[in-house]
């Protein structure tokens, strides 16, 4: 950016310094966020500019005459500091940043709380503002120095009294210049005495020194001076009856000396003229005397009535403020109110749902539980029918061989197991052993079943009726057995 351009344009210093550090932020990869002039300490004849962005603070120094208006002077991280002490003025903040090495000292002019704010969005520093007295912020006061605050005091003083002149009616501005000459008098003589003895005259003060006595008793001077001098326009304004009578006197005396030739009569007419003239100005000048009174009681009622008037006004809105803000509670009580008897009404709906699934899962349970025992049952009494069935047939297979006893006879000759005409032995129903057999038999058959059982099956020492002994596995199937299943 040329300076032939910036003053082709004719922009101001601020903008060119705005639009340069936008130009400067273009590739950066920090966000700029404003722009401000600054003073970072250093004496410089030429202006200063801070640009504030997410991580830091840039610096640069203005220079009108040169090629190249703005140059960048020094940049400021965040990070490298650890707390911040901010004292905010009316058209000023002034910045101390404090670090690990050297601290620094920064003053940014008019937006000293966008940069407080910045600071506390975008860094993790210890922010400490300054809490000064309002006063302090003032014009004048904001050095703390003691010939400045004096001539601001003197100067605000000033300016205060002609606005009471011209609030004040004009039939106080007599009292009020008179109070100030009693008081002007009183000052002058606690000065003398401050100057000698400063705690005699300074009893509210801390600090008791002569240099306090003589600033304060002097701006009280000054002060009651320039209340006499602007009030004072209040006695001549007071009396024109007074002065037109005593002008009126001087007028008469005149003309009576230059008419000293005049007879004694026309002196008699004179004086009884002159005496009607004053009465008459006397008469008049009362008048205007009750005229003001009237004008200025009228004005004190007008003011009585109005500051009643504004006084009903005020309680007015107050009350309706009250009333406002009690619609305002009764409005939100109803809406508390509401939304906890919509939470309670939702808890209760939940308490139903949970009670609705408890109970559901506890049917499913005991449904289960049932169709398991149903099956336990139905199980076991297929086990029991089939015992029944077994004893039932082992039953049949005892009457059938009791009856079929006497006829049975006595098994001869073993037979080979590969012939396949073995005859096997039966013995009696009640025996279980084994007698008059040729091989020492292992297998024992039902004769009711046809099932046969081998030693160490669970059926094996269980038959005990209608046995039919085999050799052989073999011998029994030959005969038309099957294996027990167990």
């Amino acid at each position: 950016m040329s300076k032939t351009r910036y003053k082709n344009q004719k922009e101001s210093n601020e903008a060119i310094a705005k639009a340069y550090i936008e130009n400067d932020y273009t590739n950066s990869q920090n966000k700029l966020l404003l722009v401000s002039k600054a003073n970072y300490g250093k004496k410089s004849s030429n202006v200063c500019y801070s640009s504030v962005d997410d991580k830091g603070m840039n610096f640069y120094e203005f220079n009108n005459n040169a090629e190249q208006n703005l140059m960048l002077i020094e940049r400021y991280e965040w990070a490298d500091f650890s707390s911040v002490t901010i004292d905010h003025s009316i058209a000023k903040s002034a910045f101390t940043f404090v670090g690990h090495g050297e601290n620094r000292d920064i003053t940014i002019e008019v937006k000293g709380k966008e940069v407080e704010q910045v600071i506390r969005n975008h860094s993790s520093m210890e922010v400490n503002v300054v809490k000064r007295p309002v006063w302090t912020k003032v014009l004048g006061y904001r050095s703390q120095t003691t010939w400045k605050m004096f001539m601001a005091s003197t100067v605000y003083t000033l300016i205060l009294l002609f606005i009471l002149h011209a609030l004040l009616p004009a039939a106080t501005h007599n009292f009020i210049m008179g109070l100030a000459l009693l008081i002007l008098f009183l000052s002058i003589i606690g000065l003398f005495i401050g100057l000698i003895k400063p705690k005699w005259v300074l009893p509210k003060f801390k600090i008791k020194t002569r240099k306090r006595v003589l600033f304060s008793y002097l701006y009280l001077i000054l002060s009651c001076f320039f209340i006499a001098g602007v009030f004072s326009d209040g006695e001549s304004t007071s009396t024109p009856a007074s002065t037109q009578v005593s002008s009126s006197q001087n007028s008469v005396t005149v003309a009576s000396k230059k008419d000293g030739a005049d007879s004694s009569e026309q002196k008699v007419e004179k004086n009884d003229s002159d005496k009607a003239v004053k009465e008459e100005k006397k008469q008049k000048a009362e008048e205007q005397a009750a005229k003001e009174e009237a004008k200025r009681k009228a004005e004190e009622q007008a003011a009585k009535e109005e500051a009643k008037q504004k006084a009903e006004e005020q309680a007015a809105k107050e009350e309706a403020k009250q009333k406002a803000e009690e619609q305002a509670a009764k409005e939100k009580a109803e809406q508390k109110a509401q939304q906890q008897a919509a939470k309670e009404k939702a808890e209760q709906k939940a308490q139903e749902q949970a009670a609705k699934e408890e109970a559901e899962r506890k049917a499913q349970e005991q449904a289960a539980k049932q169709e398991a025992e149903r099956k336990a049952e139905e199980q076991a009494a297929k086990q029991e029918a089939e015992r029944k069935a077994e004893e039932q047939a082992a039953k049949q297979e005892a009457e059938r061989k009791a009856q079929q006893a006497a006829s049975q006879q006595a098994t001869t000759s073993s037979s080979t197991s590969s012939s396949g005409n073995y005859k096997p032995f039966e013995n009696d129903p009640s025996d279980d052993q084994q007698s008059n057999m040729s091989c020492s038999g292992q297998i024992k058959g039902n004769k009711n079943s046809k099932i046969y059982h081998v030693p160490g099956g669970a059926y094996y020492d269980r038959t005990q009726d209608n046995i039919v002994w085999f050799c052989s596995e073999a011998d029994a199937q030959a005969a038309g057995y099957r294996k027990s299943q167990r």
